[in-house]
């Protein structure tokens, strides 16, 4: 068998060489153009982690209130309509005695029957020496609201009985 003479065809030549270019400068396209949709990939990959660590946390906030949905957290003491104006000093001295009382209930279980226990705690209450006078503390309306105890209170003057 005989080896072609390369130097007669030189068309042959040509078009051999200008088939490897074209393989080389694809080549060269094909890889820009995949390390740039890879890399564009691995933008979106982390965007998304990140995302998804965002929600796994908001989730897991969202498991831990509901679950702590029925333990009283927090406590307010607001005053009921029908409340004589005592003065701001008074009301506020007041309300951060019965507040200070109220503390007793945070971070128990929610439970129906303990309504009356909670009432209890203040209702009838007497607060002595409050800006010089005697306040007795009656509940008109208590709620728990998800997680937060509001009372609503009325103050009235409280004179001892001194029929001994």
């Amino acid at each position: 068998m005989r080896v072609p003479d390369l130097q007669r065809s030189p068309s042959f030549m040509q078009g051999l060489g200008l088939f490897l270019g074209g393989v080389v400068i694809g080549c060269a396209v094909m890889t820009a153009i995949s390390t740039r949709t890879v890399q564009e990939l691995q933008y979106d990959i982390q965007d998304l982690s990140a995302s998804n660590r965002v929600l796994a946390d908001q989730v897991a906030a969202f498991e831990k209130g509901k679950n702590r949905r029925n333990v009283i957290d927090r406590t307010a003491v607001r005053w009921d309509a029908e409340q004589k104006d005592l003065g701001k000093a008074t009301l506020g001295e007041l309300e951060s005695r019965i507040a200070a009382d109220l503390l007793k209930i945070v971070g128990k279980q929610v439970q129906p029957d303990m309504y009356d226990i909670y009432r209890g705690l203040i209702d009838g209450k007497v607060y002595y020496n409050v800006n010089g006078t005697d306040y007795r503390i009656h509940i008109t309306v208590l709620s728990v609201i998800g997680s937060e105890y509001v009372v609503y209170v009325r103050a009235e003057s409280f004179v001892p009985d001194r029929s001994n």
